[in-house]
């Protein structure tokens, strides 16, 4: 076991080196043009195509290699943990939450799926069949609430939220099955992930859909048997969305706006944008410093993931600002990485 985490912890620092994340991030900071970070992030397989072409190519790619690097860390195990599995499949919920909004939408064509390999269980080539979609997979569930209610798909929030409660669900059952060492450090980064999507999630509902509290509290994720998650994300309900002097009391004051961040208004309102973005450069943090705090735990492995994901979100988020006109800096100063 020790030598398998060892060398599983080598490859992970060796993947982890040549990633951009901690100081590789500074390299971004002066690209200027799509062709330009495609031989920086790809330097061995660049493609001269138009940037048209270019943009969505080198999207797909950097999602695909992030892949493949985790399942390669997956692959190293002699028998996988269920939690490292559970991690490359939030890209399957994500598929599906995108397709069941798709379906919703009576949009002819599918949309464009992540493939995760031999850990696909959705047959989404099926659209616009749900049941071929979904038949004999752990999703079966929404059959039959949709059988019973046809209108749930119409729903696209409620169903979201009960794939991510899902998700979380066996996330936790996963972790609860680990060895006690193994735990190390893991739970207390799932906890404070989910309580800041918790938050996000309610500044959101609140702002962009107008939504009382109490239909919050539905859309929230809780674990059955676990500790209090939703709490600080239903006390923003209380504070004045206009009245920076309310936030400072909240717990995740720190996230939040303290300029307009809107150009175009004179008052100051809170961005759900800026905190999401906060938030994330928080776990992001999280993950990098815990890296290497256990070596020959779960924890490298579990952490090698959450940088790899936060590595893709980061270069696709600049890839798409390109598609705006943006310039990395630019990218990387909304996202609140530029520092």
């Amino acid at each position: 076991m020790t030598g398998e985490r060892a060398y599983i912890y080598a490859k992970t620092c060796g993947i982890i080196g040549k990633s951009f994340v901690g100081k590789r991030i500074l390299s971004l900071m002066n690209v200027n043009r799509l062709a330009e970070l495609d031989r920086l992030v790809f330097p061995e397989g660049s493609r001269e195509l138009p940037e048209r072409e270019l943009l969505p190519d080198l999207e797909k790619r950097v999602t695909a290699r992030s892949i493949a690097h985790i399942e390669m860390i997956i692959g190293c195990f002699r028998n996988p943990p269920e939690l490292l599995a559970l991690m490359l499949q939030s890209y399957e919920y994500e598929n599906l939450k995108n397709t069941l909004a798709a379906l919703a939408n009576k949009e002819a064509k599918p949309p464009r799926v992540t493939d995760i390999g031999k850990f696909r269980t959705v047959n989404f080539e099926a659209y616009p069949d749900i049941e071929g979609m979904l038949r004999n997979t752990e999703f079966a569930f929404l059959l039959n609430d949709l059988k019973e209610t046809p209108e749930t798909l119409q729903d696209t929030i409620a169903l979201q939220t009960k794939l991510d409660r899902r998700y979380y669900t066996r996330l936790y059952a996963a972790l609860e099955r680990l060895p006690r060492a193994d735990r190390f450090g893991i739970e207390k980064i799932i906890d404070s992930e989910l309580q800041l999507r918790n938050a996000s999630w309610t500044l959101r509902l609140r702002i962009y859909y107008n939504m009382h509290v109490e239909r919050i509290k539905t859309m929230l994720i809780t674990i059955d048997g676990k500790k209090d998650l939703t709490s600080d994300a239903l006390a923003a309900c209380d504070f004045s969305l206009n009245a920076p002097g309310d936030w400072a009391r909240w717990k995740w004051a720190e996230f939040v706006n303290s300029e307009i961040t809107t150009p175009s208004s004179s008052y100051w309102t809170v961005d759900p944008r800026h905190f999401q973005n906060k938030a994330s450069r928080h776990l992001y943090k999280c993950a990098y410093n815990n890296f290497h705090a256990k070596p020959f735990s779960l924890l490298p492995a579990f952490c090698f993931i959450r940088l790899k994901q936060f590595e893709e979100d980061l270069l696709t988020s600049i890839v798409e600002g390109f598609g705006f006109g943006l310039p990395c800096r630019e990218t990387l100063g909304i996202l609140g990485v530029a520092s």
